[in-house]
């Protein structure tokens, strides 16, 4: 039944999304995007990544890598392209991945999934102009909750054990995490996830209670600068200020962005993602840049 219920979720989030990005079409002649390339060759949707910059930006321009949200079972990169063009225009190399949805496949693939593309990126870095000097991964929703993933197993050798995934070979400086999913047993609308998130092959694995529970990680975790964004009107608000609070217990250097609610303007969950043109979005942009260029120097 949670399948089926995920599936249903699944076809509601792209039909708002399609809506969504049809209302934000967008002139991107000044940039220079290259989509869809395969970070595993194997024809599948979900190992494809984009990269934006402009066609001017310096050798040393520093790259930011981005994971679209979508509940972990719906959209692929295309979701965040205008937030994507936003950190273009601000000269950031822009690298966007997909990766494959449940209940087709399992949390754990799609962290091996972010894992590889992010291997992919430093294996080919020279090819694709990228300095990784400066690196900073931003996320979404699953797309936060995917990019901690990619955090924690690359800080710790006993969490890439655990996993049996190796690491991508990328010191991020900071991160950018938008409204994160924080937990993946749920209790509201995407309850659904629950019984999907793990599959068989998973049972009794030692990282079976990290897709249950993410936060148990923390404390194996050596976690970079942290900048997080939510608002009042956010549906899963609870969860950014749980992570917060997980951040805080293990003394990892953040920074909190709390909207109060928009008025004219609905300050919904991922806004700065889903609509980076508002007025709110641009100044949780230009705070997440302004952390960002205050953690360039290791």
């Amino acid at each position: 039944m949670s399948k089926i219920g995920t599936l249903v979720w699944r076809k509601v989030f792209e039909t708002g999304d399609a809506w969504r990005l049809a209302k934000q079409v967008q002139d991107t002649s000044d940039l220079a995007i290259t989509r869809d390339i395969a970070y595993v060759g194997d024809g599948d949707r979900g190992h494809l990544l984009d990269v934006y910059r402009l066609p001017d930006a310096p050798a040393d321009a520093p790259v930011m890598v981005n994971i679209h949200g979508g509940g972990l079972f719906a959209s692929y990169k295309d979701l965040n392209a205008n937030f994507n063009y936003e950190w273009a225009r601000r000269s950031y190399a822009v690298a966007s991945i997909s990766y494959r949805l449940i209940p087709e496949t399992t949390l754990w693939h799609q962290i091996d999934d972010v894992m590889a593309a992010l291997r992919y990126l430093a294996d080919y870095a020279e090819e694709l102009g990228f300095d990784l000097g400066r690196c900073y991964l931003t996320g979404d929703s699953a797309g936060a909750l995917l990019a901690y993933f990619a955090l924690a197993l690359e800080s710790s050798d006993a969490l890439r054990c655990d996993f049996g995934i190796p690491a991508c070979g990328i010191a991020f400086r900071a991160a950018g995490l938008i409204s994160i999913m924080a937990d993946t047993q749920r209790t509201d609308l995407m309850r659904a996830i629950g019984d999907v998130v793990c599959g068989p092959e998973d049972r009794g694995r030692a990282y079976e209670r990290y897709l249950l529970d993410p936060g148990a990680m923390m404390p194996r975790a050596q976690m970079p600068p942290t900048f997080l964004v939510t608002s009042e009107e956010d549906l899963i608000r609870g969860d950014t200020m749980k992570f917060a609070g997980l951040l805080a217990s293990a003394r990892v250097e953040r920074e909190l962005m709390d909207f109060p609610c928009g008025g004219v303007r609905k300050l919904v969950h991922v806004f700065p993602a889903g609509y980076p043109a508002y007025p709110e979005s641009q100044a949780a942009i230009d705070a997440m840049d302004r952390f960002f260029k205050a953690h360039e120097e290791a």
